[in-house]
């Protein structure tokens, strides 16, 4: 035999469904919490590496310089292999062998 029931069994069927709609009613609150926080974490994310791209981006300026700059550094080591071609030239020998250096004209 059963031991004694302190509620009745509709009352005990009413509370256990309305538990049953708290505990879908939580999981759902927190899927949903769950979700947006995770949606607003990449935002935040893609958001700031969009903006560091956006900063870290040369103006025209900046281009300007940095072109003008490259082209003067070409342009020193072009004069510096032709002044050193012309020097050799003018020292008629080579390094090693002070042999003279002959130039053909093709």
């Amino acid at each position: 035999m059963d031991g004694p029931k302190l509620i009745e069994p509709s009352m005990q069927n009413h509370l256990f469904n309305t538990l049953q709609q708290c505990h879908s009613n939580r999981v759902n609150v927190y899927f949903y919490a769950l979700n947006i926080g995770v949606v607003v974490l990449l935002f935040l994310f893609f958001g700031g590496t969009l903006y560091y791209c956006s900063k870290q981006k040369l103006s025209d300026f900046e281009k300007n310089q940095r072109m003008v700059k490259d082209q003067q550094y070409i342009l020193s080591k072009i004069r510096y292999y032709q002044d050193d071609k012309k020097n050799r030239q003018q020292s008629q020998g080579t390094g090693i062998t002070d042999l003279p250096y002959i130039t053909t004209n093709g």
